[in-house]
């Protein structure tokens, strides 16, 4: 039986090596603990020092808007500030309610479109399965001179609403 049992003694190097590969142990002396912290009695824990303070609090009578010009009183033109901040707020409201009331509207139109031409298609449909073809020809015709009638009686809405803009028809610079 040999003297020296190797097991014992390689366990014991495998935990100091990975003590000290987990950071659990600090070396004294070591240059990267050295500039920043202090060794207390035990050389496992160095203790760092707290921080400087990094903000203090602005001085006595500091504000966080733009002195009034010449000639103004402070309250005043502040006053005057939070008007124009709340009159553009406003504003911006009514010019996002307007364009959504414009979406809604165009959603709406665009809906109706779709669904006045789903039903025009499903009633030439229904009426062109008839058995004699003569009948189905006169209604094929019958219902191509029905939709260039309407998409002509739709373009002159929209050239009337197009005169009644001011300024007369927008031009299409595309």
């Amino acid at each position: 039986m040999p003297l020296f049992h190797p097991l014992p003694s390689r366990t014991a190097a495998a935990c100091m090596l990975g003590l000290l590969a987990a950071g659990c142990v600090a070396v004294p002396g070591d240059p990267y603990y050295d500039g920043g912290g202090y060794y207390s009695g035990s050389s496992s824990m160095t203790v760092y020092e707290q921080p400087g303070v990094i903000y203090t609090a602005p001085p006595l009578g500091w504000r966080d808007y733009p002195p009034p010009p010449p000639g103004w009183r402070e309250d005043a033109w502040r006053e005057r500030q939070w008007r124009e901040a709340q009159q553009r707020r406003d504003a911006q409201r009514r010019e996002f309610d307007r364009r959504r009331e414009a979406d809604r509207r165009e959603a709406e139109r665009w809906e109706t479109d779709r669904r006045r031409e789903m039903e025009r298609r499903a009633k030439e449909e229904r009426l062109l399965q008839h058995p004699d073809p003569n009948v189905v020809r006169a209604r094929r015709e019958q219902f191509e001179r029905e939709r260039r009638a309407e998409m002509e009686a739709e373009r002159e809405r929209r050239n009337q609403g197009m005169d009644q803009r001011p300024g007369g028809p927008r031009p299409d610079w595309r």
